[in-house]
């Protein structure tokens, strides 16, 4: 292999991958935290002036969301002919990342699930093509022998009779020949002849014997006499062997030596494995006798330790040098070292070198030989690491105050509840409770509050069911497996188990007071963000007692769908239109702008747009808010039926002889349910054909959500709409009122944006939030789409949103909604200039 480039942006993840990689021995050679220098740094090396050996493979982990760089290094692994063989990790598979790995040859996706998959993918992507010259190992693995004698003639036959039988063979004639050749040669074996000219051979064998690594030695001579051998023997010599026996007792005696050089080598190798295997490990090794001193400790537990030598540590007692803040009578660690016994993942503290502590995780094994027990071995690793990351994983996760879930992660969980019913069926509901804290008690006091209810609502929850803290004082409560009928009875339950506890601020009881709001879930619910904010719009204003139309004498029998089917037969309901004043049209914006300025004919150049509003007619002709019954609406599924009613009525009225010559744009809403159902899409286009209206007046605003992008039936929606004329107006979410609405316009494109009213009234008040919506407005404008703001109802707020460069406004301050059926929109426009009044803005 020539190297493995890793690119990871998290240092985590990044050390944890480097370590693993080295554990299976694939080193990292270059290690990069940025998509866009791992992208020039493969191109570098691709340049054969640059001379920068290529890489084997790229490990690359893939963000959380994509951007630019991640996409261009993704493209260039796939498409370059130089690229190396890439393994991606991603948390989760996304049509993108599946697409490149169809696509990509020698491209391979791994869910981080699977991490303990990472090095075999690694070794099938770039296995190692290195081998060995067998011819050459051979060579290497004879035993190599000195023969030392005075006579040539005996050298000779003794060198042929041995190289015959497999050894390799030096000779020397000398003690200082044979000294010279021991010196430049590594021998395993020394045969010595006792009488040689320049002194004798057990001279020779104690010159060899006290080298660092000394061979074996042999004496052979031609005299029996008891003193030479005993001198050869107490010289070093492990044979002594005669020149007048045999010579296969000869090669017998040497094929013995050998067959001890051989064992002593595999002895060796297998130390040097064993000493490599515990020096390359992550975890830190340490063995200790039955009395519990150390007697050795690998590299990585020196350094863990920080340690330089193990001879600081080899002979002390382990509870006293590495763990004295256990008691030697109660210490695990020390019965266990004692009785041979076994532990496993036991956490405790170990001192370093420097008195400080370390957290450990460690398991105990007995260590025996012959059924005795030596004593036992401790492999130990430090979790200050983990406890760390563990920590930021429950922060991540978790509300400090009470300890329950936050919202990011119980829209997790709402995420996968409504994939659950879509793909199941059956109900549930989440509700949203805000608890209401005396104005007197702010943090800390205050804060009892929220730890009271949390502990009053937790006790009552359900196996499956999920309580969060959401924004400010509310909890978020998901509920699984409801009756439909049962919602609104659960929801006011959990008000008054909360309203019949109390919390102590001092020495004074208080009342816990609450509102609660509930949101039905059921196959036809499409996002979770959309719940969330309908159940967060349920709490705040809480629904009335509505006595829906269409009711007679029986009326407290009828359920409340049948009551509102009964209203949309009888065609109950009534659209209003409020104008969007275009802000290019009043290029001097005076400070005596009229209260009704958008109901004033206009120049004809600007694009006219009204915002359509849907009211029900109640028993005594009040006119009730859509929150009241469109909740109802979704729960039994009629409300495909009332946006299809709402758009077929916007369409007969434009289709009306008075208005044909107007170019206006009406703006109405559709629920998430109507842009998902392909029916809906059907009827849609039929009534628009019909109308004979073209389409680009019809202008339909649906509600950022990143499932609803992610749904084909509603990408499906919006392309065919559009096709035809239709515009659309991206609604942004108060859960996200940033530039993540923008992008998703990528997979929803939009004509227009509008900002979460939220977010318009936020600006109002604080100069950050006025710096939000001037960014969002630049950024949506870049992308060719003008931008709209509501709740514009005061001065303030439009002089915010006109500094902003926002293009449309809409509120209260600018013109009050009208009824649809007494508005003739030719009349609203004319050629003649702007009016422009006297009193400028400074």
């Amino acid at each position: 292999m020539s190297g493995i480039l890793l690119v990871e942006r998290s240092t985590t993840l990044n050390h944890l991958l480097r370590r693993t990689l080295a554990a299976a021995a694939l080193p990292v050679r270059t290690a990069i935290d940025n998509y866009l220098d791992a992208y020039e740094h493969l191109r570098r090396s691709a340049d054969p002036g640059r001379q920068i050996e290529p890489y084997a493979v790229a490990v690359i982990g893939a963000p959380a969301r994509q951007t630019r760089e991640f996409t261009a290094l993704l493209q260039y692994t796939r498409d370059a002919p130089d690229a190396p063989a890439t393994l991606l990790l991603a948390h989760e598979e996304t049509h993108e990342l599946r697409a490149w790995a169809q696509g990509n040859l020698r491209g391979r996706l791994l869910l981080w699930s699977q991490f303990s998959r990472i090095p075999a993918m690694v070794g099938e992507l770039a296995p190692d093509e290195g081998e060995s010259e067998d011819g050459v190992l051979e060579e290497a693995e004879r035993i190599r022998v000195l023969f030392v004698d005075d006579s040539q003639s005996v050298r000779v036959a003794y060198s042929q009779l041995l190289e015959r039988n497999g050894f390799a063979v030096d000779s020397a004639g000398s003690i200082e020949e044979a000294d010279r050749l021991a010196a430049h040669g590594a021998y395993d074996l020394v045969v010595v002849d006792y009488f040689l000219p320049d002194g004798s051979g057990d001279e020779l064998c104690r010159r060899l014997a006290a080298r660092t690594d000394p061979p074996v030695l042999a004496v052979i001579t031609g005299s029996y006499r008891e003193d030479i051998i005993k001198r050869c023997l107490l010289a070093g010599a492990s044979e002594c062997m005669f020149k007048n026996e045999a010579r296969e007792l000869f090669l017998a005696r040497v094929r013995t030596l050998a067959k001890n050089i051989e064992m002593r080598k595999s002895a060796e190798a297998d130390r040097q494995q064993l000493d490599g295997i515990l020096g390359s490990v992550g975890d830190g090794v340490l063995g200790v006798d039955t009395d519990g001193r150390i007697s050795f400790v690998n590299p990585t537990g020196l350094r863990l330790l920080g340690y330089g030598d193990d001879a600081d540590l080899v002979g002390l007692l382990a509870q006293a040098a590495i763990h004295p803040n256990e008691a030697a009578r109660t210490s695990p660690l020390t019965r266990a070292y004692a009785e041979g016994a076994t532990l496993h993942h036991v956490e405790t503290m170990f001192r370093r070198r420097d008195g400080s502590g370390m957290p450990i995780e460690c398991t105990v094994l007995p260590l025996a030989a012959q059924r005795r027990a030596h004593g036992a071995i401790v492999v130990f690793r430090d979790i200050a690491e983990r406890r760390t990351a563990e920590r930021l994983r429950w922060e991540l996760n978790h509300d400090p105050l009470t300890g329950l879930p936050n919202a990011r992660h119980l829209r997790q969980r709402l995420i996968h509840e409504i994939a659950r019913l879509r793909d199941r069926g059956g109900y549930s509901a989440l509700l949203c409770i805000e608890v209401e804290r005396a104005g007197d008690h702010d943090a800390p006091r205050g804060d009892e509050v929220l730890r009271a209810a949390a502990l009053a609502l937790n006790r009552r929850l359900r196996e499956g069911d999920v309580l969060a803290r959401g924004d400010g004082d509310a909890f978020l409560l998901l509920l699984c497996g409801v009756q439909v009928d049962n919602v609104d009875v659960l929801a006011e339950s959990f008000r008054k188990l909360l309203d019949s506890r109390t919390y102590q601020v001092g020495d004074q009881q208080h009342a816990i007071r609450s509102t609660v709001g509930a949101e039905l879930l059921s196959q036809r619910s499409v996002t979770a963000d959309d719940a969330l904010e309908r159940a967060r719009d349920a709490c705040s204003a809480p629904r009335p007692e509505v006595d829906l139309p269409g009711a007679t004498a029986t009326r407290g029998a009828q359920a409340p769908s049948e009551r509102l089917r009964i209203a949309l037969e009888q065609a109950r309901f009534v659209i209003l239109v409020q104008p969007l004043v275009p802000l290019a049209a009043w290029p001097r914006l005076p400070l005596a702008l009229p209260a009704q300025a958008g109901w004033e004919p206009v120049n004809g150049a600007h694009d006219a747009l009204f915002a359509v509003q849907l009211r029900m007619v109640g028993r005594n002709g009040q006119l009730i808010l859509p929150r009241a019954f469109v909740p109802l609406a979704e729960r039994v599924d009629m409300i495909q039926r009332i946006d299809l009613w709402v758009v077929r009525g916007l369409l007969a009225h434009l289709a009306d002889p008075r208005n044909a010559g107007a170019q206006v744009g009406l703006i109405a809403r559709l629920s998430a349910a109507t842009v998902a159902d392909p029916e809906s899409l059907a009827q849609i286009e039929d009534a628009i054909v019909a109308s004979g209206v073209p389409a680009a007046r019809l202008v339909l605003q649906i509600s950022d959500s990143p499932e609803l992008a992610n749904l084909p039936a509603a990408r499906r929606f919006i392309a065919r709409l559009r096709a035809i004329g239709c515009r659309f107006v991206l609604n942004g979410s108060s859960s996200a009122p940033g530039s993540a609405a923008f992008l998703r316009t990528q997979r929803l494109p939009c004509d227009f944006v509008r900002l979460d009213r939220r977010l318009v009234r936020r600006a109002a008040v604080d100069e950050r939030e006025r710096k939000l919506v001037a960014s969002i407005t630049h950024l949506a404008q870049s992308m060719e789409m003008r931008v709209i703001a509501g709740a514009i109802d005061d001065d303030d707020g439009l002089f915010t949103v006109r500094e902003a460069g926002v293009d449309y406004v809409q509120g209260t301050r600018l013109g009050e909604p009208r009824l649809l059926k007494r508005v003739e929109f030719a009349t609203l426009f004319t050629d003649a200039p702007v009016p422009v009044h006297d009193a400028a803005l400074p």
